[in-house]
């Protein structure tokens, strides 16, 4: 099964090891969201859960705790990205070499 990143968004925020209270969740979030595209959204991936149920339930709870940790990682990648972003000693000339400077082998 191949999910979008909206979809492993949802799985993170609203996702349970156990797929019928996945199920049970995805469609209450889709009952309370008044956005017509999220709305679709929810209501397509819990469709895309119910139809690949057969054999999606012998190994979802080991996918879900995989995508968790996967959007754990990109969250941590987001807010590194932020701190380098603010800081102010971070730039293109950081990188730049002098003519003066010579390369060492020494250890």
């Amino acid at each position: 099964m191949k999910l979008t990143f909206d979809e492993k968004k949802l799985l993170y925020a609203y996702g349970n090891p156990d797929l019928a209270l996945t199920r049970k969740r995805l469609y209450e979030v889709a009952g309370l969201t008044v956005d017509p595209d999220l709305n679709r959204l929810v209501f397509d991936f819990v469709r895309k859960l119910e139809n690949e149920s057969l054999h999606l339930e012998r190994w979802y709870d080991q996918m879900f705790y995989f995508i968790r940790s996967e959007m754990e990682c990109y969250a941590g990648m987001e807010k590194l990205a932020q701190d380098i972003e603010r800081d102010e000693d971070w730039g293109p000339e950081m990188f730049e070499e002098n003519e003066d400077d010579e390369l060492s082998d020494d250890v």
